[in-house]
């Protein structure tokens, strides 16, 4: 029994080495951006077989919201790549960044928020300029 519970502690500190990080992107997966527009990134999540779908979501947003803050605004929402819009962050997002919160439309994120709750989880600080 006690071989066998090492074997799936070992096995899941393996698969836990594997996952992907937050990080620009490498041969170990990563994010990506591209501009679009003034103010509209196209932003990509590249990552393993074994990433956790709550965790491209997580880095899909993370990276949204340090990227609108290096821009300089302090508001986004998310669509989908084929210009439909999209409440779900996921692995290819179209970020469409504002000044100030929207009064109505798509899912609104403040980037400051977002980048404080899942900056805390995965220990990330944002960066409002990039250095």
């Amino acid at each position: 029994m006690k071989t066998r519970l090492a074997f799936i502690l070992a096995s899941a500190a393996l698969l836990a080495g594997c996952a992907t990080e937050y990080q620009p992107h490498n041969s170990e997966g990563g994010y990506s951006e591209a501009p679009i527009e003034p103010g509209v990134w196209r932003v990509k999540i590249a990552s393993t077989p074994y990433t956790l779908q709550q965790q491209i979501q997580d880095f899909s947003l993370l990276r949204s919201a340090e990227l609108t803050l290096q821009q300089g605004y302090s508001h986004f929402t998310l669509a989908a790549p084929d210009g439909k819009a999209s409440a779900q962050p996921g692995p290819d997002v179209v970020v469409r960044m504002f000044k100030q919160r929207p009064k109505e439309g798509a899912v609104q994120y403040d980037a400051r928020a977002v980048c404080s709750q899942l900056g805390t989880r995965y220990e990330v600080t944002c960066r409002d300029r990039p250095q």
